[in-house]
Protein backbone atom coordinates (compact mmCIF):
# COMPACT_ATOMS: atom_id res chain seq x y z
CA UNK A 1 0.00 0.00 0.00
CA UNK A 2 2.85 2.43 0.95
CA UNK A 3 4.57 1.70 -2.35
CA UNK A 4 0.73 2.49 -4.59
CA UNK A 5 0.68 5.80 -2.38
CA UNK A 6 4.49 6.92 -3.56
CA UNK A 7 3.85 6.30 -7.01
CA UNK A 8 0.61 8.17 -6.59
CA UNK A 9 1.96 11.01 -4.78
CA UNK A 10 5.27 11.14 -7.59
CA UNK A 11 2.26 11.00 -10.68
CA UNK A 12 0.34 13.94 -8.81
CA UNK A 13 3.64 15.72 -8.92
CA UNK A 14 4.91 15.60 -12.22
CA UNK A 15 1.70 15.92 -13.69
CA UNK A 16 1.73 19.49 -11.52
CA UNK A 17 5.02 20.00 -12.91
CA UNK A 18 3.62 20.01 -16.36
CA UNK A 19 0.40 21.56 -15.49
CA UNK A 20 1.72 24.46 -13.56
CA UNK A 21 5.64 25.26 -14.70
CA UNK A 22 7.63 24.19 -17.43
CA UNK A 23 10.78 22.06 -16.55
CA UNK A 24 13.03 21.52 -19.39
CA UNK A 25 16.67 19.78 -19.62
CA UNK A 26 19.46 20.99 -22.18
CA UNK A 27 22.58 21.50 -23.25
CA UNK A 28 24.71 24.99 -22.58
CA UNK A 29 27.93 25.97 -24.00
CA UNK A 30 29.65 29.53 -24.51
CA UNK A 31 32.85 30.93 -25.99
CA UNK A 32 34.45 33.81 -23.24
CA UNK A 33 35.40 37.39 -25.22
CA UNK A 34 37.22 40.11 -24.25
CA UNK A 35 34.75 42.43 -26.01
CA UNK A 36 31.14 42.57 -25.10
CA UNK A 37 29.62 44.16 -28.22
CA UNK A 38 27.56 42.01 -30.38
CA UNK A 39 29.27 41.45 -33.94
CA UNK A 40 31.16 39.38 -35.81
CA UNK A 41 34.42 40.32 -34.13
CA UNK A 42 33.43 38.74 -30.57
CA UNK A 43 33.89 35.56 -32.38
CA UNK A 44 37.59 35.90 -33.71
CA UNK A 45 40.22 33.68 -32.78
CA UNK A 46 42.31 36.03 -31.28
CA UNK A 47 38.69 37.46 -28.60
CA UNK A 48 38.50 33.94 -27.24
CA UNK A 49 39.90 33.37 -23.65
CA UNK A 50 38.20 30.18 -23.47
CA UNK A 51 34.93 27.97 -23.68
CA UNK A 52 32.46 26.59 -21.45
CA UNK A 53 29.75 23.73 -22.14
CA UNK A 54 27.70 20.96 -20.01
CA UNK A 55 24.32 20.44 -18.69
CA UNK A 56 21.60 22.73 -17.78
CA UNK A 57 17.72 22.62 -16.70
CA UNK A 58 15.66 25.82 -16.09
CA UNK A 59 12.13 25.59 -14.38
CA UNK A 60 9.95 28.27 -15.99
CA UNK A 61 6.28 28.83 -14.69
CA UNK A 62 4.48 29.73 -17.95
CA UNK A 63 1.88 32.32 -16.50
CA UNK A 64 4.41 34.69 -15.64
CA UNK A 65 7.75 33.57 -17.75
CA UNK A 66 9.52 33.69 -14.02
CA UNK A 67 11.79 30.72 -13.16
CA UNK A 68 15.18 29.35 -12.46
CA UNK A 69 17.95 28.03 -14.18
CA UNK A 70 20.93 25.64 -13.07
CA UNK A 71 23.79 23.88 -15.18
CA UNK A 72 27.05 22.14 -14.15
CA UNK A 73 29.80 23.23 -16.64
CA UNK A 74 33.15 21.97 -17.55
CA UNK A 75 35.24 25.54 -18.02
CA UNK A 76 38.74 26.36 -19.44
CA UNK A 77 40.75 29.81 -19.79
CA UNK A 78 43.44 29.86 -21.98
CA UNK A 79 46.01 32.69 -21.74
CA UNK A 80 47.89 34.03 -24.68
CA UNK A 81 51.82 35.43 -25.09
CA UNK A 82 50.44 39.05 -24.30
CA UNK A 83 48.95 38.21 -21.06
CA UNK A 84 51.94 37.62 -19.42
CA UNK A 85 53.89 40.34 -17.90
CA UNK A 86 57.35 40.93 -17.15
CA UNK A 87 58.73 37.53 -16.54
CA UNK A 88 55.72 36.02 -14.86
CA UNK A 89 53.88 33.13 -16.80
CA UNK A 90 50.11 31.81 -16.55
CA UNK A 91 49.07 28.08 -17.09
CA UNK A 92 45.78 27.57 -18.76
CA UNK A 93 42.85 27.25 -15.86
CA UNK A 94 40.17 24.43 -16.05
CA UNK A 95 37.57 24.48 -13.85
CA UNK A 96 33.96 23.14 -13.33
CA UNK A 97 31.57 25.89 -12.59
CA UNK A 98 27.98 25.89 -11.17
CA UNK A 99 25.69 28.46 -11.72
CA UNK A 100 22.00 28.90 -10.51
CA UNK A 101 20.47 32.13 -11.89
CA UNK A 102 16.85 33.13 -11.47
CA UNK A 103 15.48 34.05 -15.09
CA UNK A 104 12.59 35.65 -16.89
CA UNK A 105 10.97 35.31 -20.36
CA UNK A 106 9.25 37.79 -22.05
CA UNK A 107 7.33 36.15 -25.02
CA UNK A 108 7.39 38.29 -28.13
CA UNK A 109 5.22 35.94 -31.05
CA UNK A 110 7.50 33.81 -32.86
CA UNK A 111 10.34 34.96 -30.50
CA UNK A 112 11.34 35.43 -27.03
CA UNK A 113 13.84 37.64 -24.90
CA UNK A 114 15.07 36.61 -21.74
CA UNK A 115 16.79 38.21 -18.46
CA UNK A 116 18.72 35.84 -16.09
CA UNK A 117 21.06 37.19 -13.01
CA UNK A 118 21.93 34.79 -9.64
CA UNK A 119 25.49 33.10 -8.22
CA UNK A 120 28.31 30.86 -9.76
CA UNK A 121 30.83 28.41 -7.97
CA UNK A 122 33.98 27.75 -9.71
CA UNK A 123 35.81 24.41 -8.69
CA UNK A 124 39.35 24.46 -9.88
CA UNK A 125 40.30 21.26 -11.56
CA UNK A 126 43.80 22.33 -13.00
CA UNK A 127 46.18 25.14 -13.52
CA UNK A 128 45.76 28.78 -13.13
CA UNK A 129 48.43 29.67 -11.51
CA UNK A 130 51.07 32.03 -11.86
CA UNK A 131 54.99 32.39 -11.72
CA UNK A 132 57.15 35.35 -11.61
CA UNK A 133 60.25 34.76 -12.13
CA UNK A 134 61.77 37.65 -10.92
CA UNK A 135 64.55 38.90 -8.34
CA UNK A 136 62.78 36.04 -6.60
CA UNK A 137 61.15 33.33 -7.97
CA UNK A 138 57.62 33.83 -6.31
CA UNK A 139 54.15 31.34 -7.27
CA UNK A 140 50.71 32.44 -6.92
CA UNK A 141 48.32 29.60 -6.48
CA UNK A 142 45.07 29.46 -7.99
CA UNK A 143 42.67 29.32 -5.22
CA UNK A 144 40.04 25.77 -5.76
CA UNK A 145 37.23 27.75 -5.18
CA UNK A 146 35.73 31.03 -6.52
CA UNK A 147 32.85 32.53 -5.52
CA UNK A 148 30.57 35.75 -7.95
CA UNK A 149 27.25 36.82 -9.24
CA UNK A 150 26.45 36.71 -12.75
CA UNK A 151 24.03 38.29 -15.22
CA UNK A 152 22.65 38.00 -18.68
CA UNK A 153 19.99 38.38 -21.52
CA UNK A 154 19.24 37.07 -25.10
CA UNK A 155 16.87 36.14 -27.65
CA UNK A 156 15.18 32.64 -27.98
CA UNK A 157 14.68 31.44 -31.14
CA UNK A 158 12.24 27.96 -32.41
CA UNK A 159 11.51 27.70 -28.93
CA UNK A 160 14.48 25.22 -28.28
CA UNK A 161 17.47 28.02 -28.58
CA UNK A 162 18.52 30.30 -26.28
CA UNK A 163 21.32 33.07 -27.18
CA UNK A 164 23.00 35.45 -24.95
CA UNK A 165 25.42 37.56 -24.11
CA UNK A 166 26.58 37.06 -20.44
CA UNK A 167 28.53 38.53 -17.84
CA UNK A 168 30.15 37.33 -14.65
CA UNK A 169 32.32 38.62 -12.25
CA UNK A 170 33.89 36.52 -9.01
CA UNK A 171 33.57 37.71 -5.59
CA UNK A 172 36.69 36.29 -3.90
CA UNK A 173 40.05 36.91 -4.77
CA UNK A 174 41.91 34.48 -7.55
CA UNK A 175 45.24 33.49 -5.80
CA UNK A 176 47.09 32.88 -2.83
CA UNK A 177 50.41 33.17 -2.23
CA UNK A 178 53.90 33.30 -1.12
CA UNK A 179 57.07 35.89 -0.93
CA UNK A 180 55.16 38.31 -2.60
CA UNK A 181 51.98 40.59 -2.23
CA UNK A 182 49.43 39.21 -4.93
CA UNK A 183 47.78 42.28 -4.93
CA UNK A 184 49.02 43.08 -9.03
CA UNK A 185 47.22 39.46 -9.59
CA UNK A 186 43.68 39.65 -7.82
CA UNK A 187 41.77 40.38 -10.43
CA UNK A 188 43.50 39.07 -14.10
CA UNK A 189 40.96 37.84 -15.71
CA UNK A 190 37.83 38.30 -13.26
CA UNK A 191 35.41 39.72 -15.16
CA UNK A 192 33.87 37.66 -17.86
CA UNK A 193 31.73 37.98 -20.91
CA UNK A 194 30.67 35.28 -22.59
CA UNK A 195 28.60 34.14 -25.86
CA UNK A 196 26.60 31.76 -25.10
CA UNK A 197 24.16 29.04 -26.68
CA UNK A 198 21.30 26.86 -24.81
CA UNK A 199 19.86 24.12 -26.71
CA UNK A 200 16.58 22.80 -24.81
CA UNK A 201 15.06 19.24 -25.72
Amino acid sequence: MKTKYLILVLLLFFVSINTFAQLRFGVRGGVDVIQNKMNFNVLKASNRLGYQIGPTAEFIVPASGFGIDAAVLYGRKEYKAEDKQNDASISDYDYISIPINLKQRIGLGPIGIFFTGGAYGNVKINGGDIKNAGDVISEYKKKNFIFGLGAGAGVNVFKHFDVGLYFRGDLTKNYSYEYMDADTFQNKKNQTWTVGLNYYF
